[in-house]
């Protein structure tokens, strides 16, 4: 596989996308999981940066973290 370390990235921006949007607990059950499989770690520190937050809000966060930690290139909705 190439490109792995993009996956951590990757699942955080939805993890968050998803904790101020929808809330779909059939994916935020699906990240925990994967985080504390692949990665062996918990989304504690993720779920705390979101309190509070709109979507409109972390949208910016998160266009940044991705631009610095992956090559994703996507317009993303804010």
């Amino acid at each position: 596989m190439k490109n792995t370390k993009e996956i951590k990235p990757i699942l955080s921006a939805i993890y968050c996308i998803n904790q101020v949007a929808n809330k779909d607990t059939d994916i935020e059950k699906i990240l925990q999981y994967a985080f504390n499989r692949i990665f062996d770690c918990n989304v504690n520190l993720l779920t705390l940066a979101c309190i509070g937050k709109t979507k409109e809000e972390i949208m910016p966060e998160i266009k940044k973290f991705l631009s610095e930690e992956t090559n994703l290139e996507l317009n993303l909705n804010e």
